[in-house]
């Protein structure tokens, strides 16, 4: 089968009457919002008090040499919950004594950090780029273009019975865009500007309008606050304005944090939409699938029995020190190796389209960069 033939099946799943959509951290690059690896060596950079810096680079030594900021916010969390369960407020690992209070106060800093960061921005290609709550330099142009070629595809979207989001990103750019364009954003929360957390506003969808947000990993603008609970607030307001209560990413014990409200909510969303026995899609772009347990949430619903999804993943080849050349990442070799669910796998890369196996289609030795957002965007305006 050639090219052409798989750019159309792609097209074609791309006008699938049930969507979901998941993103990652990649489509907000362009937006001036850091990948993992530039925001934790900002972050690391800017952690200037020295009893807690001490704690931190600690902590990356009990770690992989390439592990990112959440890494380092799970294993806080981890040492937290072995200190909590412990006799003592302290615990020694390889020479070195954790305290509660002061990985407590590096997980604030630690919290405080992103957040300011991913509100204002941060160019980490120019490093003297860095926005302000005076300069914010985020912008939201790429999501506002994604969102009007998706909805302006020749199937009309108005139409389609359903169409979700997921993301693990915690800036705003997303419902923003959304709303931006005159769409009505249900993202858990009930309320105006400042919302509370409501997870039956999911179940009231009765607009044909409304769509669905799910942010698997949190928010910049959600605020665990003790005396209101789980907020969604605007930007400086003075009573909520402790940065350190955002709650972005499942930190302490991941798997466990996503068992409780509000992560439990979002993960059960993500698995009962794509359990779905209608035909439907998975469209994946900015994710490196570097989070186990949603790589694991799609690897059983692909295997699971009757499943109709389909999954399209927009993403760039890693570099292969032993080929001397790129290739996929270990999973998605994997899951493209797999017959029993090849043929429901499109990964579109710089190097073509692979479907059923681990060959690309290409068309002659041209690059695409529909691996990028921008690029995906092209291709929804149906740009070859």
């Amino acid at each position: 089968m050639n090219f052409l033939k798989k750019y159309e099946e792609v097209q074609q799943h791309l006008d699938s009457h049930y969507q979901n959509w998941l993103f990652g951290a990649g489509i907000s690059f362009e937006s001036n919002i850091p990948l993992m690896i530039p925001l934790t060596k900002k972050i690391t950079a800017d952690l200037k008090d020295k009893e807690l810096r001490k704690i931190y680079i600690a902590i990356q030594k009990l770690l992989p040499q390439d592990a990112h900021i959440e890494y380092i916010l799970s294993q806080i969390g981890d040492l937290i919950a072995i200190i909590e369960r412990s006799y003592s407020e302290e615990i020694k690992i390889n020479n070195f004594v954790y305290t509660l209070e002061g990985l407590s106060k590096l997980y604030k800093a630690i919290i405080e950090r992103i957040s300011h960061i991913v509100r204002y921005g941060y160019k980490s290609s120019d490093p003297s780029i860095e926005g302000s709550i005076q300069n914010p330099i985020v912008t939201v142009n790429f999501h506002q273009e994604f969102v009007k070629a998706l909805f302006k595809r020749s199937s009309d979207l108005h139409q389609r019975k359903k169409v979700n989001f997921f993301t693990t990103n915690y800036d705003t750019l997303l419902e923003d865009a959304l709303s931006l364009e005159k769409k009505l954003v249900i993202d858990g929360f009930s309320g105006s500007a400042i919302g509370f957390w409501d997870p039956t506003s999911y179940k009231k969808n009765t607009n044909n309008n409304e769509y669905h947000v799910y942010k698997l990993h949190g928010s910049i603008d959600w605020f665990n606050d003790p005396s209101y609970g789980l907020i969604r607030t605007r930007y400086g307001t003075n009573y909520l304005s402790e940065l350190s209560n955002v709650l972005i990413y499942p930190q302490a014990t991941k798997y466990v944090e996503t068992q409780k409200d509000p992560f439990a909510t979002l993960f059960n969303a993500f698995r009962e939409q794509l359990r779905s026995i209608n035909q439907n899609v998975l469209c994946v772009c900015g994710y490196s699938f570097g989070d186990n347990h949603i790589n694991n949430e799609i690897e059983g619903i692909l295997f699971s029995p009757n499943n109709n999804m389909t999954l399209i993943i927009f993403i760039k080849e890693i570099w292969n020190q032993e080929h001397n050349d790129t290739s996929l990442s270990p999973i998605l070799h994997k899951w493209l190796s797999n017959s029993a669910i090849s043929d429901r796998i499109f990964v579109l890369t710089e190097k073509g389209i692979y479907n059923d196996g681990l060959a690309a289609y290409r068309n002659k030795d041209k690059e695409y960069d529909w691996w990028s957002f921008n690029g995906l965007i092209k291709l929804l305006k149906e740009e070859e």
